[in-house]
């Protein structure tokens, strides 16, 4: 087991249960979370730890993501561990169940099982400076103390979700496209879908086929190219199977090819000019309506938001029971939704497939460090930022994992969570040569990494390409983006600066 304890039963309520105690403590058994945890296991010397997740399973994103079409839009030999490579991947691009089986096999392969404390529900972080350690709180009263602190809590955990009025009139279903109500049956019905992201052109053509009508507010058009979306043959999956090195070289090549596409988001933007040809060549082949098309056409640059990719999405909106509303819902009425305009359209289930809130799935914790100042203070007054998308300057010896300054768009997660959860496990080792307690990133340094960002970012079609997004949020960074390849932020993290640090004794 990753920890230990006296005791973890409370006697007759009058004594707490003692702390446990372990040398890392990790929030959430999501991708990242999973990925530090399999480096911890595979550290030497070993480290004691714990994983403390919320829910009842893992999977993160992948567990709570259970909508109609959810899959991912990154090749499945790419999404996915590079030390847990899966020869049998179904097609190009997996969904959402077969994802999160092989989360689960994983970290059932790995041994990770016995460090999960499923229903686990964190309400605070506080660092103690004298002790050097963290004290983590729970809503069930259990305490864990450990030297050090990982937040793989990730981006995509709390719903960014419309407050309209008129809610309490409504009087028909209304949920998130992460909280998929599975009990109720779409067939025949009214529904209004708000929001054309990631998971909106997956939900709305999975509607189409079984709604009586079908309302989509749009606020801004999305860049949708389609989906090469393939099942993989028998053959491949026995030879990958057979010679893993030949699975490797295939992941190779696919990195290569989202890298090569990637120089065009954060460095030349104007080369990705021929992939608006192709998305216009699509509007025009698959919607008859020249005032649709005008709709549905982006006015910003390609890239400048996230890219989507679907099969279905244009022809779905062709439909003559569907119907696309520019703007956002207004208000609420009973069983309609009222547009800008003031129109109604009639509703019987309204679905927000409106994202989600990167700042809010950190904030939910209440994360104290030096001299009692709060992670979510912090970050309301210099925007969300962090030193390599890792550390944060006051909370010593705590980790972020896929946080601001920490991601790129253009490709997986998976390559980055990798790359700083084994860039944890070297710090971890620094602090432990250096015969220190802690270690804490200087506020130079810090500064120095946003203005670096900054620079960098302005280059980018991120910045550029005329759009407004969430990958800005205000920060003093620009950005809470990576602005530059996956390369060179495996790069930069080769390492741990020792001079962009203090050590404490």
């Amino acid at each position: 087991m990753g920890a230990t304890a006296t005791d973890t039963t409370a006697t007759g309520g009058a004594t707490p249960p003692a702390p446990i105690r372990t040398d890392a403590v990790i929030i959430g058994a999501g991708m990242s979370g999973l990925c530090q945890a399999v480096e911890f296991s595979r550290s030497r010397p070993k480290l004691t730890f714990v994983v403390l997740e919320k829910a009842d399973g893992l999977g993160g994103t992948w567990r709570d993501n259970t909508y109609p079409g959810a899959s991912c839009d990154v090749e499945s030999h790419l999404y996915s561990y590079s030390f847990e490579r899966n020869p049998g991947w179904s097609s190009t691009y997996a969904k959402q169940p077969e994802i999160l089986a092989y989360l689960r096999r994983m970290a059932a392969r790995r041994g990770l099982l016995p460090h999960i404390r499923f229903g686990t529900d964190v309400t605070g972080a506080r660092w103690e400076p004298a002790a050097s350690r963290w004290t983590v709180t729970t809503a069930d009263g259990t305490t864990y103390v450990s030297r050090f602190l990982i937040l793989g809590v990730g981006g995509l955990h709390t719903p960014r979700t419309p407050v309209l009025p008129g809610a309490d009139e409504f009087g028909g279903e209304v949920w998130h496209s992460s909280s998929w109500n599975h009990d109720v049956d779409l067939t025949g019905k009214h529904v209004t879908v708000v929001g054309v992201g990631a998971s909106g052109i997956q939900i709305i053509p999975e509607l189409a086929k079984r709604a009586a009508g079908l309302t989509v507010f749009q606020r801004t058009p999305a860049w949708v190219l389609p989906k090469l979306d393939t099942p993989h043959p028998t053959w491949r999956k026995r030879l990958f199977r057979a010679l893993p090195w030949a699975q490797a070289v295939h992941r190779l090549r696919v990195y290569v090819a989202r890298e090569k596409r990637g120089i065009g988001f954060h460095h030349r933007p104007d080369a990705l000019r021929v992939a608006e040809d192709v998305v216009h060549a699509q509007i025009t082949k698959h919607i008859e309506d020249p005032a649709l098309r005008e709709t549905l056409t982006p006015s910003y640059r390609f890239g400048c938001k996230r890219v989507l990719l679907s099969n279905d999405y244009y022809p779905a909106l062709n439909a003559p029971h569907v119907q696309v509303v520019p703007g956002g819902p207004a208000a609420l009425r009973p069983q309609a939704v009222v547009d800008e305009t003031g129109t109604d359209h009639k509703t019987d289930v309204l679905i927000h497939a409106t994202g989600f809130d990167l700042a809010g799935s950190f904030n939910r914790i209440r994360v104290e460090g030096t001299d009692g100042r709060l992670l979510e203070e912090t970050w309301h007054r210099t925007g969300m930022t962090a030193y390599n998308g890792v550390t944060v300057s006051g909370f010593p010896n705590m980790f972020l994992l896929l946080g601001p300054n920490g991601f790129v768009p253009y490709t997986g997660v998976v390559q980055n969570i990798e790359t700083q959860a084994r860039h944890v496990v070297t710090a971890i080792r620094a602090v432990r040569s250096s015969r220190a307690r802690s270690l804490e990133v200087r506020p130079s340094a810090e500064r120095a990494f946003r203005t670096a960002i900054r620079k960098r970012y302005d280059r980018t079609v991120w910045a550029t390409g005329g759009c407004t997004s969430w990958y800005e949020s205000n920060s003093a960074a620009g950005t809470v983006l990576w602005p530059d390849s996956t390369w060179a932020y495996r790069w930069r993290l080769r390492r741990v600066r020792r001079g962009d640090y203090v050590f404490r004794r």
